[in-house]
């Protein structure tokens, strides 16, 4: 299932990159996931190097998530990691997210991530992606829902690069 989310801030491209380019912005993340299913987020890697930023994110979510009451969940299954390759010279990024290891048949996403000059001065941030659920024959309507959910993080990314670009 593809999708694709375009956020725009009203700061120049330059003051977004220096936000997405924070160590801090899964700490900061935090409180903006309140409205999502995540109960924490943590940053596992942090590397500027050779014109790259190279970042890992753990995601736990809360369980059980309202798609999956009534069925025993392991917690374990309902946290990921994203990691993501962001590239300096042409402001792009290539993301993935990896659940656990013993989870991995079911669910995978990846895509990429483009920041870019808006009109009047401001920037757009554009997340285009794809995910793969594999559930028999719920995979299309826990895809639908699992975009709700990716959608809802990634405005409160949003909301922490607004906050972080404008410190």
């Amino acid at each position: 299932m593809h999708f694709e989310i375009t956020h725009e801030f009203d700061v120049p491209l330059d003051a977004l990159e220096l936000a997405v380019l924070s160590p801090d912005i899964g700490l900061m993340m935090a409180p903006f996931l309140a409205t999502t299913s995540v109960a924490s987020v943590e940053t596992i890697e942090h590397v500027i190097a050779n014109g790259e930023l190279r970042r890992v994110l753990r995601f736990q979510a809360n369980a059980p998530l309202a798609m999956f009451r009534g069925y025993d969940i392991a917690r374990e299954a309902l946290s990921w990691e994203e990691r993501c390759v962001y590239r300096l010279g042409n402001h792009v990024a290539s993301w993935s997210v990896a659940p656990r290891e013993q989870f991995r048949k079911y669910f995978s996403a990846s895509g990429t991530c483009r920041l870019e000059p808006a009109p009047e001065g401001r920037a757009r941030r554009t997340v285009e992606g794809d995910i793969e659920i594999k559930a028999g024959v719920l995979s299309s309507l826990a895809g639908r829902m699992a975009l709700v959910e990716i959608r809802k993080i990634y405005d409160a990314e949003a909301e922490t690069l607004r906050k972080l670009s404008t410190l």
